[in-house]
């Protein structure tokens, strides 16, 4: 089975085509608010490196957000577009858990992935790894980073640890950390794991593991209901609603 999946969230985008046994090709790119231009004809290319057609795909996965509101809308329009022209399944991820699973291999550790909204303000959520897995254990949030740190301060401890203290490291990961990682540290000390700069974009490779095991487990979506995820409303959808 082939599955070929996209992350157009950040001003990362990655692309990736895998089977159930290897990662055949992935590509990482900024593509510097040059998305709508580049994003079939860089999909293509990497399918002709692998030697594949449009047509020997078997599935799509998409990640949902949230996100760019402009990445989002290429990037899901894109992959609901040829799931429904090969009439294959498609699978939607939310991004946070996209992110949060880069560290699911790790025993009890805790992810927050925080996604850029704008100055100041970023999307985030708390997880746990557990068994190769990972659990979520806040809502799916947007605002300012105080809100992660109170939230930070305020978390139970892993199920897994024997300490009843809530004192234990956490992981930031995505690309709202760099610009948070002063006001993280000066509050939570050395509980702050900041993630590797490599790690700050959501990747096609993770997208398409996530999506072949929804794949197998017969959890897919309807192509014409699959929407981005949005915590807030987007600005352009603000703007439009008050006839701006």
């Amino acid at each position: 089975m082939k599955v070929l999946t996209l992350d157009t969230t950040t001003d990362t985008s990655s692309i990736a085509v895998a089977d159930e046994n290897n990662l055949l090709a992935e590509y990482n790119f900024a593509h510097k608010m040059d998305l709508s231009r580049r994003l079939m004809p860089d999909i293509v290319s990497m399918l002709k490196d692998c030697t594949l057609r449009i047509k020997d795909l078997n599935c799509i996965g998409v990640s949902l957000g949230p996100g760019s509101f402009t990445g989002l809308r290429i990037g899901v329009a894109t992959a609901k577009t040829l799931a429904q022209v090969l009439n294959i399944p498609i699978v939607g991820i939310i991004t946070l858990d996209l992110l949060a699973h880069q560290f699911d291999y790790l025993p009890n550790a805790t992810v927050c992935p925080l996604v850029k909204v704008r100055k100041g303000e970023v999307y985030w959520a708390f997880f746990h790894t557990c068994n190769g897995k990972i659990k979520q254990i806040t809502d799916y949030s947007a605002g300012p980073i105080n809100e992660v740190i109170k939230m930070a301060q305020n978390l139970s401890p892993h199920p897994k640890t024997k300490s009843q203290k809530s004192e234990r490291r956490i992981i930031f990961c995505g690309d709202g950390v760099e610009d948070a990682l002063e006001e993280l540290s000066k509050s939570l000390g050395d509980r702050v794991v900041p993630a590797s700069k490599w790690l700050s974009y959501p990747k096609a490779s993770i997208l398409a593991r996530l999506t072949l095991e929804k794949i197998a487990a017969g959890e897919t979506s309807d192509p014409l209901l699959l929407v981005p995820f949005y915590i807030h409303r987007s600005a352009p959808e603000m703007r439009l609603e008050h006839g701006q």
